[in-house]
């Protein structure tokens, strides 16, 4: 079905509203809602999703809209909270509170004569002021009163007659913080992947629709870089569960508005790889490790990368109840991911199945010619688990690297993550927080097995784990039996870890008094609970783990018979097993990747072979693939689909999508 017919279907005997640009969504007496993005050309779309796949994802879209949408209430317009005000007006214009909506999204901004006079009173600084601007400038602008929307466009004008970052400002005083009177700026310097990409592109469509030509074409080039290191490396922010939705939603934002078809086409090529990032760690709404800037989330849909996909991947029997008003951007943009990345979402390929990934340092625009990964991930799925670390493990300032999810019938999936902390809410992400968690940690992973040791310290290890899992002890191996899975972990240096009432309960809610002084509980992460394993010996200290999706009375069984090789780790801190399944790991602890040596199967991982030194690399099948500092191709084949994508060392961007090859 073509990209025209297929909108006309969902728009078919349904009301618009009586606003102009109404005709852009539509609204049943039903109140089911559907949307007409704005046209993209054939040769810079995706192949057509099947029909139920588009049906479901406008389920999915209206499930948002109805938890969503209010009567006023919106939230207020000082520096960034637009990051949320806006969207809850913007889909509330969706669900029928036209009038309230767009009075709230014209009204004066908090600070339009203190900071934004220059530009007629239209707020252009915050980054994610920025993002939403252009969604309701564009898509929602023919229903703007016509002398507001031209204010918009003159203020554009203004804002874009030269590069507006770091352009002095006349608030500027010194006392601020990440204000102009604190930065010096016409516009957000903050540069985090998710914020660089709300300005560059923002400023790109602002530039452009005003017809300054100078700004666009430097933005253009700013663009082109980033999307150019993509594909030959990563973004720095990689795969984060907390932001990667916020740096989706502005690229939508640069797809569906840019004019220019080379701009279009490689907003398109970052779409492309963020959803294919995305695909590899989403699972029936979990979203997997590791990850950068994780942020503590571990339950379904409880981060932008999860809640966000979601909207695309669905194949999950629970829907969220955290929106992050993003979703805006996705239910009223043209973009869909190739059939393959949904499919790989989705997990419909041949499994087991392993990969590896590498990651490129902070900033990776800054270190586009960086020779090897900074980060190297393991990746391993199986029938009812996926299973995630990085070589250094989790670590400082905000990188969870060792995390599994595992099946559950009721909530799609579960997660479980381990690490060297004292408190269990970190036990994702630390969040720049010093000496939170022990340094120096090194873990080998071969399949459904891995081997994570730390440098000593005072930090407990920590087991996040379902709180409908049993947990077992025999002969000092712990086992944690989920739905389908179960996990046998012996300790290293450590006591076995066992059940924390007091973490559990922190983990699982915490209590406040109101105003009475009655105390209110408040759920923090209901479904989960905590074990707890204390250090003791000398040398480094961890553990071993396996987990098991077959009988577990016959993986219980043998494995309380198994011991792991400890001899060596109190001498050069190494550690060896060969657990149920075969599968051996011998680890060398060490405090940089460098020192850290891994031996798989007998086999030592060499980091400098091409072998190791990939962005994506599927074992033993065709899965993902991308080589690190290579063509710039980036290869996804799943359910029957393949997708390719190239981008060039001077940004050509093309690609090919065989739903049905």
């Amino acid at each position: 079905m073509n990209h025209s017919l297929r909108c006309s279907l969902l728009i078919v005997v349904l009301s618009c509203g009586s606003l102009p640009g109404a005709e852009r969504w539509a609204r049943r007496e039903d109140g089911v809602v559907t949307v007409r993005p704005f046209p993209i050309d054939r040769s810079l779309r995706n192949a057509d999703w099947p029909a139920d796949w588009e049906q479901a994802f406008w389920q999915r879209a209206n499930h948002v809209v109805r938890n969503t949408v209010r009567n006023g209430g919106y939230g207020n317009t000082f520096f960034e909270n637009e990051k949320r005000s806006y969207g809850w007006a913007m889909l509330s214009i969706l669900g029928g509170f036209e009038e309230p909506a767009l009075k709230f999204l014209q009204s004066e901004d908090s600070e339009a004569q203190r900071w934004n006079k220059h530009t007629l009173g239209i707020d252009y600084f915050p980054c994610f002021t920025l993002k939403h601007q252009m969604r309701k400038y564009f898509f929602f602008g023919e229903a703007l009163e016509p002398s507001y929307r031209q204010r918009m466009k003159d203020a554009a004008r203004i804002f874009t007659e030269q590069d507006p970052l770091r352009r002095p400002h006349y608030a500027y005083d010194g006392t601020g913080v990440w204000g102009p009177d604190g930065k010096n700026s016409w516009v957000d310097v903050r540069s985090t992947d998710n914020l660089k990409l709300m300005r560059e592109t923002s400023v790109y469509l602002l530039a452009e629709e005003a017809g300054n030509r100078a700004t666009m074409e430097l933005y253009k080039q700013r663009i082109r870089d980033y999307v150019v290191t993509m594909y030959h490396t990563g973004m720095g922010e990689w795969d984060s569960e907390n932001y990667l939705g916020h740096s989706i939603a502005p690229l939508l934002n640069l797809y569906d508005f840019a004019r220019d078809a080379e701009v279009k086409r490689l907003a398109k090529a970052a779409l492309d790889r963020m959803s294919a990032d995305a695909a590899v760690k989403y699972w029936r709404g979990g979203f997997n490790g590791p990850t950068c800037r994780d942020y503590n989330h571990p339950y379904p849909l409880g981060g932008s990368a999860a809640a966000l996909t979601w909207l695309w991947f669905g194949d999950t029997p629970v829907q969220p109840v955290q929106f992050e008003s993003d979703e805006i951007h996705v239910i009223t943009s043209a973009y869909r991911p190739p059939a393959a990345v949904v499919h790989l979402a989705r997990k419909n390929f041949s499994r087991p199945l392993e990969i590896i990934a590498g990651k490129p340092q902070w900033a990776a625009w800054e270190h586009a010619d960086d020779p090897t990964p900074k980060y190297r991930e393991t990746h391993y799925f199986g029938r009812n688990f996926q299973f995630g670390t990085l070589v250094r493990g989790s670590q400082e300032p905000d990188i969870n690297g060792f995390k599994f999810l595992t099946y559950s019938r009721e909530r799609g999936a579960d997660t479980i993550i381990a690490g060297p902390v004292s408190d269990p809410l970190k036990l994702g992400s630390v969040q720049y927080q010093e000496g939170a968690i022990a340094p120096n940690s090194a873990v080998g992973q071969n399949g459904n097995m891995a081997i994570y040791l730390t440098q000593a310290s005072d930090h407990p290890y920590l087991w996040l784990v379902p709180a409908s899992a049993t947990i077992l002890e025999q002969n000092g191996v712990t086992f944690v039996r989920c739905e389908k899975t179960t996990l046998a972990i012996w300790p290293i240096n450590s006591n076995a870890p066992r059940p924390d009432g007091e973490l559990t309960r922190r983990v699982q809610y915490e209590e406040t008094k109101d105003r009475d002084g009655q105390i209110q509980r408040r759920d923090r992460w209901a479904n989960s609970q905590v074990l707890k394993a204390t250090r003791r010996g000398d040398g480094p200290y961890g553990f071993v783990v396996e987990i098991d999706e077959s009988q577990p009375d016959g993986f219980i069984a043998k494995a309380a018979q198994l011991k792991p090789e400890t001899d060596e780790v109190p001498i050069r801190g190494a550690a060896a097993m060969t657990v149920v399944s075969g599968r051996r790991v011998r680890l060398q602890w060490g405090t940089s990747t460098d020192a850290i040596k891994i031996w798989r199967d007998g086999r030592l991982k060499d980091f400098t072979s091409p072998e190791e030194n990939v962005a994506y690399r599927t074992l033993d099948g065709q899965l993902i693939d991308q080589p690190w500092q290579g063509d710039g191709t980036l290869t996804v084949t799943a359910g029957g689909s393949r997708f390719t994508a190239t981008v060039t060392r001077d940004g050509q961007v093309t690609f090919r999508d065989d739903p049905k090859p």
